[in-house]
């Protein structure tokens, strides 16, 4: 699984370059396309990269024109990342090779082949999820009775 989601990525890393994207730019420009106004930390953590980092491509992205920070409403210490009209056709643009990509990475896969892909994935997912969970319980127990 490790080796196919590498090539995946590598994949589209190709269809978008020419765009003068690079993963992590597009990364967070999907990122905040699906949950507008998130802060830097949100932001951070949904795609797994320090808030440096989150930071850094933000400012980036913002320089460019494609996203734009607000003052959160509740926390002035924060602030709110939006896309702006300027990202619109990138993040078209990032649809249409999603959908080429995925077209070419399923290729001579039925839909009933996919739905149960979907399924079993969603059970590794779940399996994961669960596991890491009941680790997370361990430790705090753990750290309960040594402290």
């Amino acid at each position: 699984m490790t080796v196919i989601a590498r090539q995946m990525r590598q994949r589209f890393d190709q269809f978008v370059e020419g765009d003068g994207l690079t993963r992590g730019k597009w990364s967070v420009i999907v990122a905040v396309a699906r949950s507008p106004g998130a802060t830097q930390r949100t932001i951070a953590s949904m795609l797994e990269i320090t808030e440096v980092t989150a930071g850094q491509l933000i400012d980036r992205l913002c320089a460019d024109g494609y996203l734009e920070r607000r003052e959160h409403p509740k926390d002035r210490r924060a602030h709110c990342v939006h896309l702006t009209e300027k990202a619109q056709p990138l993040l078209g643009r990032l649809n249409e090779v999603a959908k080429a990509h995925e077209d070419q990475t399923f290729v001579g896969l039925s839909d009933a082949d996919l739905k149960r892909l979907e399924e079993m994935l969603d059970i590794v997912a779940r399996n994961l999820a669960l596991s890491r969970s009941q680790d997370e319980k361990k430790a705090v127990a753990l750290r309960s009775v040594g402290g």
